[in-house]
């Protein structure tokens, strides 16, 4: 991150987790699905390069509180998805398609 800085890092993590996660409406074998899974977990290296970035664009004193913040706000957002998915996605599958 030193020599390029975060922000390509960030960038390649997300590109090269994005082409398998399109990738998993084509899986059928359990070996394809982990194989895929594998190169989706990329897709956690952007929290290290996010703490990278966050700690290099706040002083020292409030470093550790924008960590904080920010990586409170990812899991936030995954337990959302999870919400939303439950509660409002899969009763509209089953009301527009029957037994989903």
């Amino acid at each position: 991150c030193d020599n390029y800085g975060a922000r390509w890092f960030m960038a390649a993590c997300i590109f090269l987790s994005a082409i398998p996660t399109m990738m998993t409406g084509l899986v059928n074998t359990s070996f394809g699905l982990n194989v895929l899974r594998l190169f989706v977990g990329i897709a956690g290296g952007s929290f290290v390069v996010c703490q990278y970035w966050t700690s290099s664009m706040f002083t020292r004193e409030v470093a550790g509180t924008a960590n904080a913040l920010v990586a409170g706000w990812g899991n936030l957002g995954g337990g959302v998805t999870q919400v939303i998915m439950g509660s409002v996605l899969f009763p509209l599958f089953k009301w527009m398609y029957g037994e989903v």
